[in-house]
């Protein structure tokens, strides 16, 4: 971050060097679109066919192929000038509620390419090193934006993508104007998808949630990093760890009722179940008709309310472990039974597989009012610089957003409803930056229904207590 007073659109951008900019975004956002394309120089000392000297022993600088214990040098190319437009996908974009399952994120560019130095059969300079050209799989990809508050010049980067391209490809076209490349990247997620070993033998009995990833993280040799875990009680039978190594960090999540997702600036990142019901913080960003709110949502889809309702729930431990039921009476007679069943759970006790059972229960034994979507255009406020870093410094399913949102035809029907975020997309062009989140209700308990209590209550209007009093659903702790 740097400060060197306030700033203008008529100043030079006061943070990093190149990227591209966009009436349309907002005059105080800058997009950096980024491949390790270019060669670096490779010096060496001793003797070499660069040397410009009748001996050696100096540092030598050329275009030459690197030598086997040395790796090629990889420069990143600034590629945001000729992007015509990019969508950049992460997190889960279809809500299953609390089982929601995050997608790999993804990267698909378009890039303007009149002369050709993004096809990846062109023969010739400048991505071409060694006689190889350098647009292939595997290479490093990186998006982020810059934001800059214009009382202070204040610099604030956030990342948007990390992650490797999954292919270059170019149509032949007979006009040099129209020819146009496009890029289509991916993050960690793929790595942890081709993660596919032997069967091992069972170890790990008795695992917390975060002992089971960082056993994961060990096996498969991941080099990236695990955001700090979250504090879980969840314990886990023994792994053979026959599956892919995504399937078995969403089995160990699916057990936890959490969520596992590679963050932007690429970490491996998880939630424990508590984090479903934690609400206790403001919400990060306030979206909306009020004055108070930033007025830039154009879309929403309101939530289907049965979608995820279940009000009798089996569950059991894989390995033989006794079935645990639990039900909603109220809800079966009210909306009728929404049967849930799962006999493959790897929690290492059935009083583990019984507190599961009860735990999704409380969370979705009554329909939840809400959204499924919001699309949003941060770059038409005129305090677009607030907007985007709000916008943009929120984290999956653990930052809340509120949400107040009425249908244009019927500005009086207003839908007030504080939503987590579990999924994302940018649809940038020229023209716009549109934003897309995909949400689930953030306070499921506060929304799950009436109960009957029997006994004294607070809301009993009697002077004795021993009757059936309504009261709202209790705020149970998850851990």
């Amino acid at each position: 971050m740097t400060q060197v007073g306030p700033w203008d659109p008529s100043m030079p951008w006061p943070g990093t060097a190149g990227g591209a900019a966009a009436p349309s975004w907002g005059e105080h956002i800058r997009l950096f679109m980024l491949a390790a394309l270019e060669a670096g120089t490779p010096f060496r000392l001793g003797p070499d066919p660069a040397d410009q000297l009748d001996a050696g022993n100096v540092l030598g600088g050329g275009d030459i192929a690197p030598l086997a214990d040395q790796p090629e040098m990889r420069l990143w190319h600034d590629m945001s000038c000729d992007v015509i437009d990019i969508e950049i996908s992460g997190g889960s974009t279809s809500s299953d509620g609390i089982f929601s399952k995050a997608d790999a994120a993804t990267c698909t560019v378009t890039l303007a390419d009149p002369k050709g130095i993004y096809d990846p059969l062109n023969p010739v300079p400048p991505f071409v090193f060694g006689g190889h050209s350098r647009l292939t799989p595997g290479v490093p990809v990186h998006a982020f934006c810059e934001v800059v508050d214009p009382a202070t010049s204040a610099i604030t980067q956030h990342d948007l993508f990390t992650g490797t391209a999954d292919s270059w490809s170019e149509d032949w076209t007979p006009r040099p104007t129209n020819r146009q490349a496009k890029l289509v990247a991916s993050d960690e997620t793929k790595r942890w998808a081709r993660y596919d070993r032997p069967e091992q033998p069972p170890a790990g009995q008795g695992d917390t949630t975060a002992q089971r990833v960082q056993r994961l993280v060990d096996f498969y040799g991941w080099p990236g990093e695990i955001e700090p875990a979250p504090y879980s009680t969840v314990t886990l039978q023994s792994t053979t760890l026959a599956q892919s190594g995504w399937e078995l960090l969403n089995r160990v999540l699916d057990d936890e009722i959490g969520f596992v997702h590679f963050t932007r600036s690429g970490k491996l990142r998880w939630t424990n179940r508590a984090a479903w019901i934690s609400v206790s913080a403001p919400p990060v960003v306030e979206l909306g008709c009020d004055p108070a709110m930033h007025d830039v949502l154009i879309d929403a889809t309101p939530h289907t309310v049965d979608a995820q309702v279940r009000s009798r729930i089996a569950a059991a431990r894989s390995g033989g472990g006794g079935e645990q039921v639990v039900q909603s009476l109220a809800s079966i007679e009210r909306f009728g039974a929404y049967e849930y069943s799962r006999d493959d759970l790897g929690v290492e006790t059935d009083t583990l597989a019984a507190k599961w059972a009860a735990d999704v229960l409380l969370l979705y034994a009554f329909p939840i009012l809400g959204l499924d979507d919001i699309t949003m255009l941060p770059g038409i406020a005129d305090d677009s610089w607030n907007v985007w870093n709000d916008v943009l410094e929120v984290m999956l399913v653990t930052d809340t957003a509120r949400v107040k949102w009425a249908p244009p035809d019927r500005p009086t029907a207003i839908i007030d409803h504080l939503s987590r975020v579990i999924g994302f997309t940018h649809r940038i062009t020229r023209a716009h930056w549109e934003v897309t989140w995909y949400l689930v209700p953030a306070d499921l308990l506060g929304m799950s229904g009436a109960v009957f209590t029997l006994g004294p209550n607070p809301r009993d209007r009697l002077d004795a207590g021993n009757v059936l009093g309504l009261a709202a659903a209790p705020a149970l702790a998850l851990t």
